[in-house]
């Protein structure tokens, strides 16, 4: 018999705002506290947020900067002669560098730069491959490819934040720490201010602490006035922080993103070694290499392993029959849930009190014995009202399961961390990561996967792709060498080029992700 993800959810009786049965945040709600002495500091959340000092202190130079003089000095090269005849299987290695109107290299240190490989096929999905990039720190900088498919491939690089609006963005996170996230108590309707960091309020009236070091949690909220911090609300987000990166960016605050000119564009590519000959079977485990698969006519190709693709919805059923599906973190992941109660034609179960936003949301195919639950990683969110008795951290969830051989948890937490110091992202991984291994520890045989953050368009002093980048590292590195899986949505954004940068990716890239996600459980 399947497991029902939440075993709180299953009773039938109504809401009520005694939370005697019900856990919130965590259990630190059950006590209402004064405004402690600890909480009165002025201090901010971390020592590196008092800091006004710009990122990097190589930038520091008499001259203003200009993006767009900049953009015209970049340009980009071969490493070796050119002419040269290259093959399937051969490395490519390209020059990026910056040289003024007296031919000098111009040393900005610490752009941040997108390189990728392609072949455009009009109308249709085509190929395509991330390169590698490598700051030799003096100005120049190194892209590395691997050549994956024959035929004419074009080289693009893009600049996607010269170091000078990567400071802008570091200054601004440490000047604003924080969306304007809420609090709204049940019924009352009262709006009071929420954050990891008690002292932005800046006010000496209590406050109410939902946070859970077991889960690696830090959260605050004013407190209302005559309203026990036990009652039950609602969490939500009303608006951000209105904040400008000035003329390093666009309307919007969005992202340069702009491709640069070099020599030669284009290269043929010859018949040489398949480079997917000899793969291996699909198991935990396996190392990422730096350059994970390749795009060929629109098909994700793995260079991790032997993946697999589906042509029909029995496939996937016989490779997901008898499983459960745990997916927890932001809306990056809940697309996995959508897509798979779609191609699974799943029935939904409604869940009183529910968003779709945030879930807890369940699907089933009683036929095949398939169970797919989506849940949210609890605070920082933004998103629309949620009951606080339906959220639940990471790591409180998955202490609680059992686990066992058709157990699937799928969890990704990112691009609710943006706009917060990393030092949160890493406190809550760390607790995910710990919970993660008593996990393995009691059920070995539970597959746990980790999805990545992908590329994105937004304001990127809140949301964007530096940010996410960033956060993205610190995840690789935290489960780096556990016996888990990785799915690499950033690579596998990257790497395509018919489709726009989203935070939501389109369906086709989402149902490959879910492919290589069932290559580990149904390897080939």
């Amino acid at each position: 018999m399947t497991k029902p993800f939440f075993p709180v959810l299953k009773t039938t009786e109504p809401f009520s705002p005694v939370l005697q049965t019900t856990k919130l945040f965590s259990s630190v709600l059950k006590t209402t506290k004064p405004f402690s002495p600890e909480l009165k500091t002025t201090k901010p959340f971390s020592q590196g947020l008092k800091t006004t000092e710009p990122f990097s202190t190589v930038l520091q130079t008499t001259e203003p900067f200009s993006a767009d003089v900049y953009l015209q000095q970049l340009k980009f090269s071969l490493a070796s002669e050119s002419g040269r005849q290259y093959s399937v299987g051969d490395t490519l290695h390209i020059v990026i560098s910056a040289k003024d109107t007296r031919n000098n290299i111009v040393t900005n240190i610490g752009d941040f730069f997108r390189a990728s490989i392609l072949t455009q096929v009009k109308g249709k999905a085509g190929s395509g491959a991330v390169g590698i990039i490598t700051d030799h720190q003096n100005g120049t900088y190194t892209a590395t490819f691997r050549l994956l498919w024959e035929g004419e491939v074009t080289i693009k690089i893009q600049l996607v934040h010269p170091r000078q609006a990567i400071d802008v963005i570091e200054r601004t996170i440490r000047k604003y720490p924080f969306d304007l996230v809420m609090f709204r108590k049940f019924k009352n309707k009262i709006d009071t201010e929420c954050n990891v960091d008690p002292a932005i309020f800046k006010k000496t009236s209590a406050v109410c602490n939902y946070s859970d070091p077991h889960a690696g949690a830090w959260w605050y909220c004013e407190k209302a006035a005559n309203i026990s911090c036990d009652k039950p609300g609602y969490h939500g987000i009303l608006r951000y922080k209105k904040v400008t990166g000035g003329k390093l960016f666009g309307r919007g605050n969005s992202a340069l993103k702009k491709t640069i000119s070099g020599s030669p564009s284009v290269i043929n590519v010859q018949k040489g070694r398949d480079p997917l000959a000899n793969r291996r079977r699909c198991v935990r485990g396996l190392a990422t290499p730096q350059i994970s698969g390749f795009y060929r006519s629109g098909v994700w190709n793995s260079l991790v392993c032997k993946n697999r693709h589906f042509s029909s919805q029995a496939g996937w059923q016989q490779c997901l029959k008898g499983k459960t599906l745990y997916l927890m973190g932001d809306s990056t992941i809940r697309q996995w849930w959508e897509h798979l109660v779609r191609i699974l034609n799943m029935t939904e179960t409604q869940i009183p009190g529910t968003i779709h936003e945030s879930g807890p949301l369940l699907a089933r195919d009683t036929v095949n014995d398939i169970t797919a639950n989506f849940r949210t990683h609890g605070p920082p969110l933004r998103t629309g009202f949620i009951r606080t008795s339906l959220i639940k951290y990471v790591a409180n969830i998955i202490d609680e399961m059992e686990g066992g051989p058709n157990d699937v948890i799928c969890i990704t937490m990112w691009a609710h961390f943006t706009s917060y110091p990393v030092e949160v992202y890493r406190k809550r991984m760390e607790a995910v990561r710990a919970a993660i291994e008593s996990l393995l520890q009691r059920s070995p045989e539970a597959l746990v996967v980790i999805k990545s953050a992908n590329t994105q368009t937004g304001n990127e002093l809140i949301s964007g792709d530096w940010l996410a980048h960033k956060l993205d590292l610190i995840m690789r590195e935290m489960f780096r060498g556990m016996n888990v899986v990785l799915v690499d949505a950033w690579e596998m954004t990257n790497a395509q080029n018919w489709h726009r940068d989203a935070i939501h990716p389109a369906q086709d890239i989402i149902v490959q992700e879910l492919e290589f996600l069932c290559s580990f459980i149904c390897p080939l």
